[in-house]
């Protein structure tokens, strides 16, 4: 069974290998033009790449970068910049559970991130709820049931009518963030007094459900969003990340998105 799940995963990866970047590229620089906000190092206040706390930032498999520029993989929540020693802070949930990420400068601005998005409707206390709520996942275990054959997506780890409502997987974490945006998760408060949901919604596709009748929040969901999101890029390195092609999504976000997040580390 599982030399036959590998066998059907190469023959996938090397289908959307080939014809995906082809697909819809013409048409995709004409939106990247309309879209995408280029945030120059002279606008920066606080770091060089001009990032802001709450920002989410998307990234790519590290495999044949230049064979997979639409492809979104992961999802990340940035917390903050540390001058001292000029990197940047993110929380992440990936296969090694929800843990805080190190990156430089030189990494977010190479093929492997981009594009980035910020949430246009939010205050600062909002964001730094969103970023709190994170926090207190730190530690927490990987959901594999993220392609949603069994499980929905939770913005509750209280909840005891889920089994894996305690578990997290790379844009949940993201999504239920500002969906309890909010609320306080401040260490003074009691974990019992936190009041969740309430918040900004950022999945496009809201609450409708799957082929297999649940509900899941995939990477590409958020940063397509354009309600709440806009998303803008740092280096002309990643611009070409957020050309979309219809084939890649729809291919992507029923197997695709499985594979390329086996590559996150």
């Amino acid at each position: 069974m599982c030399r036959r799940v590998f066998t059907i995963g190469i023959v996938f990866l090397f289908y959307l290998t080939i014809f995906s970047p082809i697909c819809n590229y013409s048409s995709g620089v004409s939106q990247v033009a309309n879209e995408i906000k280029l945030i120059s190092t002279s606008e920066s206040t606080s770091n060089p790449l001009g990032l802001e706390p709450g920002d989410i930032v998307f990234k790519h498999p590290e495999v044949f970068p230049d064979r997979f520029p639409t492809i979104i993989a992961h999802t990340l929540l940035f917390v903050k910049y540390i001058p001292r020693n000029d990197t940047y802070l993110l929380i992440e949930a990936s296969t090694h559970g929800v843990r805080y990420r190190y990156e430089t400068k030189e990494n977010l601005t190479s093929e492997f991130y981009g594009p980035f998005a910020r949430v246009k409707v939010v205050n600062d206390t909002q964001k730094r709820n969103a970023i709190d709520f994170a926090k207190r996942q730190l530690g927490k275990k990987f959901q594999s049931e993220f392609l949603g054959l069994d499980g929905d997506k939770n913005y509750d780890p209280t909840d005891a009518s889920d089994p894996h409502a305690n578990e997290w997987y790379c844009s949940e974490l993201v999504w239920a963030a500002y969906y309890n945006c909010n609320n306080s998760f401040s260490d003074e408060k009691p974990e019992e007094e936190y009041i969740y949901g309430e918040g900004i919604d950022l999945d496009r596709n809201g609450w409708h459900k799957n082929i297999f009748g649940h509900t899941l929040v995939r990477p590409k969901e958020i940063l397509n969003n354009r309600k709440y999101v806009k998303k803008f890029v740092v280096s002309s390195k990643n611009s070409k990340s957020v050309i979309d092609s219809p084939k890649m999504y729809w291919w992507g976000i029923h197997f695709f998105d499985f594979l390329a997040l086996l590559s996150i580390n």
